[in-house]
């Protein structure tokens, strides 16, 4: 089965891309029409039959251009905060990790603009594993949890720490503005559990290392995280759940992001998922 998967914006949509030494190759089925992110996310689990026979000869780019989000379309984004207890502390919290929605309008993929509005004042960064659901989930056990995930992507739960803590509106509102929500730059299937448990993820500032934890850190592991959640919500494929930061945000030093700041996610295996930053001007 093909390994890395891009959303592509080709001629009036949006494809699917074979990624293979960064270079980007068309996914056509059988029949010679291209496959669309649409048509494999709604008809899984056994939409990923679709890939087995695809053909991907036609190169359309590489990853130097703009992606679309991994998953464009989900019905649910969901995130876990102070799941890296050495986060909880640096954010003087409980370490105890805690849920909430984001809005799938959110989402933006590689190369687009982290678009920060006048109002908010204090833009923060939260380099994330996001994990990618592969058939419906509920009630489920650690073991089913963990055959659920489709994959893995980058992620980063861009927030709004003034809206967040003085304000204190809930977190959702603070997580879920326009282009808050970076993924990618593309999704990484698995064929076991077992290729999640070793994941690092580091996040860069323009070029400085500035976060670094891996799956061993986590309070919750991926499956735990999926079990838990399937207790209040039916878990649907193509949902996305972004699976806590590790220390080293910007809030706890006052270092916010500022215009024309690079960020960059990268997970272990993966090409970095790159966004520049762009804030408004509060008009005079």
């Amino acid at each position: 089965m093909l390994a890395d998967l891009a959303s592509v914006r080709y001629g009036d949509g949006i494809v699917l891309a074979r990624v293979e030494k960064g270079g980007l190759y068309l996914l056509r089925d059988p029949k010679g029409d291209p496959i669309t992110p649409l048509r494999l996310f709604e008809g899984l689990p056994s939409s990923i039959r679709l890939l087995e026979g695809a053909q991907a000869s036609e190169p359309i780019g590489d990853l130097r251009r703009q992606l679309e989000p991994p998953v464009p379309s989900p019905s649910k984004v969901i995130g876990i905060g102070k799941n890296f207890r050495e986060h909880a502390i640096e954010m003087k919290s409980e370490a105890r990790p805690v849920y909430f929605m984001k809005a799938p309008s959110a989402l933006v993929g590689h190369l687009h603009v982290i678009d920060v509005p006048a109002f908010v004042q204090k833009p923060d960064y939260e380099g994330e594993v996001v994990i990618v659901i592969g058939r419906k989930v509920k009630l489920a056990g650690v073991k089913e949890a963990k055959e659920s995930i489709l994959g893995f992507m980058a992620g980063n739960d861009v927030t709004a720490r003034d809206l967040q803590y003085d304000v204190c509106m809930p977190w959702c509102l603070s997580k879920s503005l326009d282009t808050f929500s970076p993924t990618g730059p593309y999704l990484r299937l698995i064929s076991d559990y077992s290729e999640l448990e070793g994941l690092c993820l580091e996040t860069y500032l323009n070029g400085e290392r500035v976060q670094r934890g891996c799956a061993s850190d986590m309070s919750l592991s991926f499956a735990e995280i999926v079990a838990d959640l399937s207790r209040y919500m039916t878990l649907l494929p193509g949902d996305l759940i972004f699976t806590g930061t590790p220390p080293g945000v910007g809030h706890p030093r006052g270092r916010y992001l500022r215009d024309g700041d690079l960020l960059e996610v990268a997970v272990s295996g993966l090409d970095r998922l790159v966004n520049p930053v762009k804030r408004a001007s509060l008009r005079p």
